[in-house]
């Protein structure tokens, strides 16, 4: 047998230099950090990972390292996310310092004629991916342009997560194509900065606010009921696992009961997801955690910034069908939404004490759907019945995966769907001390099979009384 090697790296043999881009803006001072920040920042070090955001794009002639320096540069100069620096301190907060000017570096990567310029600008990817950014030191934003053989072939942009999420590097972008050709100035100036929502969280509105969404966390925690739940079992194996089931069946059956419902595939998934919970945990109400993106807040939508921060959401899944929950858990995520925007310090001052009262720690489960943090997820086209069937008699095969750590007891995540876009790609995490491997396997199985159930039915029981 012919022995394999791994192919060397495309950057073995490049080049790098970097170019000075200077820069000026507007709006240089120190403030506190957003409540977002701090949720962000909080999620990056809990997680031990930069959570960087990597983007690819392929150039084509006769693009200049001109070019791409003025690029950097408006982003620097009309996103103040993007000049801003952290400053800690072991006695206090950490603060953010928005810089007047600088200069920023652009990398430039030369490769010699014989690279794959686009594996070379993959590699790149994989590596600014797990290289943290010096937060002290270090802008929020590397751009990296490949260059073979004398022609700039693909640039590569990461953005530091504390600096913005997905939704602000689009607006980021999106501005940049609407700048005038001619001088490079946007219509309209950016409404609302990191240090701006600084600003108005301080104010009465924004402690109104704050305390509103307290009190419905500590209502709502309150009033469950205590889990009694046992002490960790060391088990077999690594103890932080995923399994990933790819269901075309649940991508079916959410669609249809979509359609009959009249609703986006996102809120068939919660109520498929609310059910499965409790079921398997025998947890009621279904109770869990969500990542909740406050730009449907008025002067948040444009925000380049992190305004994301954790929901909870509690529905009653018991005595009801399917089509009954879906119904439940819309009304119940508008409530998770309205109060997912509050005081970080004061929220884990309220965890630790509900806790206290309770004699237990909460451990809930975190839902992540990533498809509706942006706008929903449509309902296509309106399956039959049949294929709802056909599908669901292929059996899905389940990934998994052992990871070196995680954060979570559990996690169910809704990742984006992929080019073919007939499957629901569902991950569920676990540390398997706290939740056993077939518990993880039984909850996606369970909500694939009920998705199946309640499209070919619309009056299937949860089948919790």
């Amino acid at each position: 047998m012919t022995p394999t090697f791994p192919k060397p790296s495309e950057l073995a043999t490049a080049s790098r230099h970097l170019v000075d881009v200077p820069f000026e803006g507007d709006g240089a001072a120190t403030g506190a950090l957003n409540w977002g920040q701090q949720h962000i920042l909080g999620a990056i070090r809990n997680l031990g990972s930069p959570m960087n955001m990597c983007a690819v794009r392929e150039l084509t002639p006769p693009a200049s390292v001109q070019d791409f320096a003025d690029e950097l540069r408006f982003y620097l100069e009309r996103f103040q996310a993007m000049r801003t620096l952290l400053r800690f301190s072991p006695d206090a907060p950490p603060v953010q310092e928005v810089l007047a000017a600088g200069l920023a570096p652009l990398e430039v990567v030369d490769l010699p004629a014989d690279a794959d310029a686009a594996r070379a600008a993959a590699e790149l990817v994989a590596e600014h991916e797990q290289r943290p950014f010096d937060d002290e030191n270090e802008l929020p934003i590397r751009m990296v342009l490949v260059r073979r053989d004398g022609v700039l072939t693909h640039l590569v942009t990461v953005l530091n997560h504390f600096a913005t999420d997905g939704a602000g590097a689009f607006v980021m972008y999106e501005d940049y194509l609407r700048r005038d050709p001619v001088t490079g100035a946007v219509p309209e100036p950016v409404r609302t900065h990191p240090l701006d929502l600084t600003a108005q969280q301080a104010s009465p509105a924004g402690r109104r606010q704050s305390d509103a969404s307290l009190r419905y966390w500590e209502k709502a925690l309150t009033s469950l009921p205590p889990t009694g739940q046992p002490a960790p079992v060391e088990r077999e194996g690594a103890r932080y696992r995923r399994v990933a089931l790819r269901s075309v069946p649940m991508m079916l059956g959410a669609t249809r009961i979509a359609h009959r419902l009249e609703c986006d595939v996102s809120a068939v998934l919660l109520a498929l997801f609310s059910t499965a919970l409790a079921r398997v945990t025998g947890t009621r109400p279904a109770a869990a955690q969500m990542l909740v993106s406050n730009r449907f807040r008025p002067g948040m939508a444009d925000v380049v910034g992190n305004v994301s921060q954790t929901g909870l959401f509690v529905v009653d899944v018991a005595g009801a069908t399917v089509d009954e929950v879906v119904d439940r858990a819309q009304r119940a995520v508008t409530r998770t939404y309205k109060h997912a925007y509050f005081d970080l310090a004061q929220w884990r001052e309220l965890l630790a004490d509900v806790e206290r009262k309770r004699g237990e720690p909460l451990a809930l489960c975190y839902y992540n759907d990533r498809p509706s943090q942006r706008s929903g997820t449509a309902p296509g086209r309106e399956p039959s019945a049949e294929a709802v069937r056909a599908a669901a008699a292929v059996p899905t095969p389940a990934t998994w995966t052992e990871l070196p750590f995680f954060n979570e007891r559990l996690m169910v995540t809704i990742d984006n769907v992929d080019e073919a876009g007939d499957a629901i790609p569902l991950l569920v995490y676990a540390d398997t001390w706290h939740v056993p491997p077939e518990d993880m396997e039984a909850l996606a199985r369970l909500m694939e099979s009920l998705a199946v159930a309640a499209a070919c039915d619309p009056g299937t029981p949860t089948g919790i009384v």
